[in-house]
C-alpha cells in the first residue's frame, strides 16, 4: 500500500484541510502515516502569514526531499498561492496546488508523471459558496474541526490572508450539515467550528446564528466550539444559547484583540476599540456563567511605543481573558504594514512578547486554581501513561486525573481537587444513585 505522510504549517484551518485532504487519499488507497521517513507521497500544506513562515516553508521543502527520496512532493495551500515561483525554484517538488485547487489533490496526482514537469494550478479564487466532496470518515476522534468558512473581506493592514485564501465565502448550509451529521455519526462528541471570519458567514439567507441553531439538533454530538471569531461579527444573542447547559453550545469565546491601543489598532485597521472590545467582552462574562476566553495578540507593530504596549499589558491584566497567544510582529511583504515607518528592534520585540507569555502563563495558572473544589463536565481525549486522562471542561479548561476506567471520547464529571500550573487536577465524581 502507498504511504503519505503531512506536513501542516500554520492555522487550525491548515489542520482541517489537511484532515479532509487525508480522507481523499485514503480513498485513493493510500495509508496516511506518522513517519517522517520512507513516504511515498508528502504533502506540505503551507503558510505565508508572515515572511519567516515562507522561509520555514522552503526550509521544510527541503528536509522532506532529503528524508524521503524518491517520493512526490506536493507543496499545497497559502504560500503556494501567492509565490508557487519560489517554491519551484528549489526543484524537486512535483505538485504545487493554490487555495482553489488544494483540496483536489488526489485527483491531480494522476497528472504527475514520474521524472515529468511539475502539476501547477494556482489561479483565482472563487467568490461563491463552496461545497467539500472530501469523504468523512473520523472514527476515533473525539473532536472534529468542522469548516464553515473561508477568506476574509476586512484587509487588517499585518495581513496577508485576504490575497492568499480570497475574499470571505461561506460553506453551503446543507453541505455543513451532512458533514456534522456524518461526523456525529462515526461517534465524534465535539465540534470546533472553523474559518477565517467565521462570524461573516452568510450563506441562502441563514447566518451565523442560523447554523448554531440547526447544529444544535445533529444526533450524536454533544459540544458545539467556536474557534477564533472576530468580535464585531458575532452578537450578543449568542450568550443566551452559551449560557444555557442544556444546549451544546459551550460557554468559550476566543476574541482576538491584537492590541489595547487605540492608535495601533487603528493603524492595524482592526474594526474596534479597546472601549468597545472590553464592553462585548464585559457583557459576555456577565451574561454566560464561567465563560472561558482567550484572545491573540501582536507585539512590535511597526511604531508601537512603550506606552501604547503598556496599554494592552493592562488591558489584558485587568480584563476576564484568561489565555493568550502572543505573536511578535513579522512583517508580511505585500501588506499595508510593509510601507509603515518606526520597525522595532527584534529585542524590544522579544523583551514584550516574554512580558505578555509570562502574565498569560499567570493568568492561565489563576484560572486553573479557581475551580479547586467546583464540579466540571471534561470530554477525556489521551491517556497520557500511566491511566493518565487528559481533556478539556466545556469553558476550555484543561484537566487531567488517573484513572484506571477507559474514559476517551467520554464526558464525565470531574471533581477539581488541585493544579500543576495551568493544568487543573481532578477525580471522578462517583455516579448519582
Amino acid at each position: 500500500m502507498l504511504t503519505a505522510s503531512f506536513y501542516t504549517l500554520g492555522c487550525r484551518l491548515n489542520q482541517t484541510e489537511s484532515a479532509l485532504i487525508a480522507q481523499s487519499l485514503k480513498a485513493k488507497g493510500y495509508e496516511i502515516t506518522e513517519a517522517k521517513t520512507g513516504a511515498d507521497l508528502c504533502v506540505i500544506n503551507s503558510c505565508t502569514v508572515t515572511g519567516p513562515s515562507d522561509l520555514k516553508c522552503r526550509q521544510l521543502i527541503r528536509q522532506v526531499q532529503k528524508q524521503n527520496p524518491g517520493a512526490k512532493v506536493a507543496v499545497i495551500g497559502c504560500y503556494s498561492q501567492m509565490a508557487s515561483e519560489e517554491i519551484l525554484a528549489i526543484g524537486g517538488v512535483d505538485l504545487v496546488l493554490g487555495t482553489e485547487d488544494k483540496l483536489k489533490l488526489a485527483q491531480y496526482l494522476d497528472l504527475v508523471e514520474p521524472g515529468g514537469e511539475p502539476v501547477v494550478r494556482v489561479g483565482a479564487i472563487g467568490k461563491g459558496a463552496f461545497s467539500l466532496d472530501a469523504p468523512v470518515q473520523h472514527r476515533g476522534l473525539t473532536r472534529a474541526n468542522l469548516k464553515i468558512q473561508d477568506g476574509c473581506d476586512f484587509l487588517c493592514s499585518f495581513c496577508i490572508i485576504p490575497q492568499a485564501r480570497g475574499r470571505s465565502r461561506s460553506r453551503l448550509f446543507e453541505d455543513t450539515l451532512a458533514e456534522a451529521r456524518s461526523l456525529g455519526a462515526a461517534g465524534v462528541k465535539e465540534l470546533v467550528l472553523t474559518g477565517v471570519n467565521l462570524g461573516c458567514y452568510e450563506e441562502g439567507g441563514k447566518g451565523f446564528l442560523d447554523l448554531l441553531a440547526a447544529l444544535e439538533t445533529v444526533p450524536g454530538v454533544e459540544r458545539i466550539r467556536i474557534s477564533s471569531i472576530e468580535p464585531t461579527t458575532l452578537g450578543t444573542q449568542v450568550f443566551g444559547p452559551m449560557a444555557d447547559r442544556g444546549a451544546k453550545l459551550v460557554p468559550h469565546l476566543h476574541l482576538p484583540l491584537q492590541s489595547g491601543s487605540d492608535r495601533v489598532l487603528k493603524a492595524m485597521r482592526r474594526r474596534y476599540d479597546q472601549a468597545e472590545y472590553l464592553a462585548f467582552l464585559e457583557q459576555a462574562v456577565r451574561e454566560v456563567p464561567d465563560l472561558g476566553v482567550g484572545t491573540d495578540v501582536i507585539v512590535g507593530f511597526p511604531g508601537e511605543t512603550d506606552r501604547e504596549f503598556q496599554d494592552t499589558y493592562d488591558l489584558l491584566a485587568r480584563s476576564a481573558v484568561q489565555y493568550f497567544h502572543v505573536f511578535p510582529f513579522a512583517l508580511r511583504p505585500g501588506t499595508k504594514a510593509e510601507s509603515m515607518e518606526g520597525f522595532l528592534s527584534p529585542q524590544v520585540i522579544t523583551e514584550r512578547a516574554l512580558a505578555l507569555r509570562e502574565l498569560g502563563d499567570q493568568k492561565q495558572e489563576a484560572f486553573a486554581r479557581s475551580y479547586l473544589g467546583r464540579e466540571v463536565r471534561v470530554l477525556f481525549e489521551h491517556n497520557g501513561g500511566g491511566n493518565r486522562w487528559s481533556g478539556y471542561a466545556d469553558n476550555y479548561l484543561r484537566v487531567q486525573l488517573h484513572s484506571e476506567q477507559a474514559l476517551g471520547n467520554q464526558l464525565v464529571q470531574v471533581k477539581i481537587t488541585g493544579n500543576q500550573d495551568s493544568l487543573a487536577l481532578g477525580e471522578l465524581m462517583a455516579p448519582e444513585g
